[in-house]
């Protein structure tokens, strides 16, 4: 009798997992879905999820954090996986519809880890969950000989943005070895005055800005950095950016580029 309950708990658990239909609207949280193994759930994404080339496939749902009511609603999923909402009303007629929804900010690598648990246990993916989180402990974990280089993320450059110490920019700086010039300052982003930065020693600039103004204006040929030709701008933004499965590589590839720099 026992062994007979056992079999229809693990043949409920496998049916459950098969008519799970999940619409994501969170880049980061889309990549890690499929890196779970659990892409096969996705039937709805954001405009801006398109990692792994797979999911633009599917129909896109919404925007970050926005989603499109009528659209997922029609997909009929059973759950809404998004980092936040801009309008948090928006989640009663999801309710209404008996889709559940979950939020999961994901700004930073501790908040990573968390999703990993969590979605490891929604998508009934708790083996591939603990092994992501072993991998990142291990990333973490790495070894990396602290370089004398001072980084400057710039973010945006009209008005210039910089990441301060509470930034996922800063965290990523750190990991590669090198110092944020502004992490100094407690906050999560900030609006320094480029007199100040002329001022400051700036060894390398990451340039993440959506144009290629540290070319075009004539007071970034000011800096040390830009003299140097030590701007790192050709890169994976979303790879880098992003606290997902691809960031871990996509920093050993900065700290690469960042050891050359300071030899």
């Amino acid at each position: 009798m026992k062994r007979i309950l056992f079999f229809c708990l693990i043949f409920a658990s496998l049916l459950g997992a098969a008519e799970l239909r999940v619409v994501s609207l969170s880049p980061a949280l889309t990549e890690l879905i499929c890196h779970l193994g659990r892409g096969s759930v996705l039937v709805g994404r954001s405009d801006v999820c398109n990692e792994p080339a797979a999911v633009r496939r599917l129909p896109v749902a919404g925007r970050f954090a926005v989603p499109f009511v009528e659209k997922i609603i029609a997909l009929k999923p059973n759950l809404l996986i998004t980092n936040d909402f801009v309008n948090p009303g928006v989640k009663v007629p999801f309710e209404r519809a008996g889709i559940r929804t979950l939020q999961l900010p994901c700004r930073n690598m501790q908040e990573y880890r968390r999703c990993v648990e969590i979605l490891g246990r929604e998508l009934n993916a708790s083996e591939a969950a603990a092994k992501e989180l072993k991998r990142i402990e291990l990333f973490g974990a790495e070894k990396r000989k602290k370089l004398n280089l001072r980084v400057l993320w710039v973010v945006w450059d009209t008005p210039l943005m910089t990441p301060g110490k509470y930034s996922h920019l800063n965290e990523i700086i750190e990991l590669a070895g090198a110092q944020n010039a502004t992490g100094k300052f407690e906050l999560e982003y900030l609006r320094p005055s480029l007199d100040k930065l002329l001022k400051d020693r700036i060894d390398v600039i990451i340039w993440s800005a959506s144009s290629s103004g540290w070319k075009q204006r004539r007071v970034w040929k000011k800096f040390q950095a830009v003299q140097k030709k030590q701007v790192y701008a050709d890169f994976d933004q979303d790879a880098l950016l992003r606290p997902g499965p691809r960031l871990p590589e996509a920093v050993r590839q900065l700290r690469k580029i960042l050891e050359k720099w300071s030899k």
